[in-house]
């Protein structure tokens, strides 16, 4: 049940979205599933997605980026490899 609520989380839009590359596809499903146990905004470090997802800083600002630019989410940089983000 636990697992049906998390993949509810997640846009469907995402995955049909030709603009957005897989790897930015696995990092939205790893910041829904961050914040789906927690609040509105929610904190993530680059150490904490580097343990599921090979990737630098700059890679996954880039992702940031990309779903931000498509409206999936908003993002800050308040540190280095320090985010506050939002789902759209």
């Amino acid at each position: 049940m636990r697992l049906k609520k998390q993949l509810e989380l997640i846009d469907p839009r995402v995955w049909r979205d030709k603009n957005i590359k897989f790897e930015t596809k696995l990092i939205y499903k790893i910041l829904c599933a961050e914040q789906s146990q927690r609040c509105e905004f929610t904190s993530i470090s680059i150490g904490r997605v580097q343990k599921k997802l090979s990737i630098t800083n700059v890679g996954f600002k880039k992702n940031l980026k990309i779903l931000e630019d498509n409206k999936y989410i908003r993002f800050n940089e308040y540190d280095r490899g320090l985010y506050t983000y939002e789902i759209c």
